[in-house]
């Protein structure tokens, strides 16, 4: 590995390079999911609406359906009487139509009668046996929602892409949609080294460290609708770490390898990379810290990507949000989840000049609050909602200053 320094090329620059040598986006398989197992998944297909809603006009109001034509100029000063015909009771169709003069007392939400185009509320009328003296005018429409009126049949609910969430999944439901196409990205995950244990080792044994990374990728990788499957852990020997990567390339479309970027000399990754099918290893080290010894590989043919990424916890989790989600974004045709915005430092920030750095930090009301951390830590990101991002030509920021921030 010691032609990394050689080799660099900027994070922005891999991630163009990378995209167009994959051919970025791909056309995406889909799967059908129950309604209830879609929840943060990503919608497969531009989805429709198969009715229109509502599917009848509905009263938004207790009181009265009436013709607005019938209450105009109604005051308490002149008020208009109506004769009332029936109630519509709630949960049930009517038949009954309003003719002049004549209106039928509704309730919230429940169907309006033909002819009917708006609604009186209770507090502006007095009811005298079968008639309704109305004390105000309205205006058509007013206190009820049309048949249609909210989406009309064929209308977009959501785009190929598009979380299904608490935000829609309400709509969904009322529009009778319960299974929903999603993607069928399949993204497996391999913890790499000697030194690595499974997180639910009771005791450690000398020398070796829980596997947080791979929980971290799969973790954040939901969160952003990309479902990833852990492959367990695999040591620093050449012919098992390739079978490994062979095997999970044959079963996913995607390869996340944690650890897999090591300069050391028993790291067999990069090799590995080199001799996938074309255009195979893409990225040998990016100028970016933490997160320098990063490794890109691709095959066009059959659609995979490759990733093998440090194995310090702050290292991974870094390259995963600046580097591999901006790919998957990519590779899927949507836009990136990254959000630049400017914040003041609220503490000084010392940085070294020539490589572009990611600093965790705290941003709350346009203040910003830096947790500089070493690249084995694996407990700065606990509190941190976005990285300050520092330029290769920025060292030392002081505190009031606005620098760039990053929230995904």
């Amino acid at each position: 590995m010691s032609g990394f320094a050689k080799e660099l090329i900027s994070r922005k620059e891999a991630i163009e390079y990378v995209s167009r040598a994959l051919d970025f986006p791909w056309a995406l398989k889909t799967r059908s999911v129950p309604l209830e197992d879609a929840m943060g998944k990503r919608s497969g297909l531009n989805l429709l609406s198969p009715v229109e809603y509502p599917p009848f006009t509905r009263s938004t109001r207790d009181g009265y359906a009436l013709r607005s034509a019938d209450v105009a100029g109604a005051s308490d000063s002149a008020p208009v009487f109506l004769r009332i015909i029936g109630e519509v009771p709630m949960g049930e169709w009517t038949e009954k139509r309003v003719g002049e003069g004549e209106c039928v007392l509704v309730h919230t939400g429940g169907m309006i009668p033909e002819q009917a185009d708006s609604v009186v509320m209770l507090e502006d009328t007095v009811q005298a046996g079968t008639w309704l003296e109305v004390r105000k005018a309205l205006q058509s429409g007013e206190n009820l929602v049309f048949r249609g009126e909210e989406i009309g049949q064929k209308d977009l609910l959501l785009k190929a892409g598009d979380l299904v969430g608490d935000r829609n999944v309400g709509l969904l439901a009322t529009l009778g949609i319960c299974t929903v196409e999603v993607y069928d990205l399949k993204i497996g995950i391999l913890s790499t080294g000697d030194e690595i244990v499974p997180a639910e080792t009771p005791s450690l044994p000398p020398g070796k460290i829980r596997d947080a990374n791979a929980w971290f990728l799969e973790f954040l990788l939901a969160r952003h609708g990309f479902s990833a499957k852990r492959l367990g852990i695999v040591p620093d020997i050449r012919d098992r770490l390739a079978e490994s990567v062979r095997k999970a390339m044959e079963e996913n479309d995607i390869v996340v390898l944690s650890g897999g970027s090591s300069v050391s000399v028993r790291d067999f990754c990069s090799e590995i990379m080199e001799n996938l099918p074309s255009p195979g290893l893409l990225v040998r080290g990016i100028n970016m810290s933490p997160g320098k010894p990063a490794l890109i590989a691709g095959c066009l043919e059959n659609r995979r990507l490759v990733l093998g990424l440090p194995g310090h916890p702050l290292s991974c989790s870094v390259v995963a949000v600046t580097v591999l989600l901006p790919l998957l974004y990519r590779l899927a045709g949507l836009e990136s989840p990254l959000k630049n915005a400017e914040a003041v430092l609220v503490a000084d920030l010392f940085g070294k000049a020539g490589v572009e750095e990611f600093i965790p930090a705290i941003l709350s009301n346009g203040e910003v609050l830096p947790i500089p951390g070493k690249s084995g830590y694996v407990s700065v990101l606990k509190d941190a909602n976005a990285l300050v991002r520092l330029a290769e030509n920025e060292e030392t920021r002081r505190k009031g200053e606005k620098v760039e921030v990053l929230q995904w």
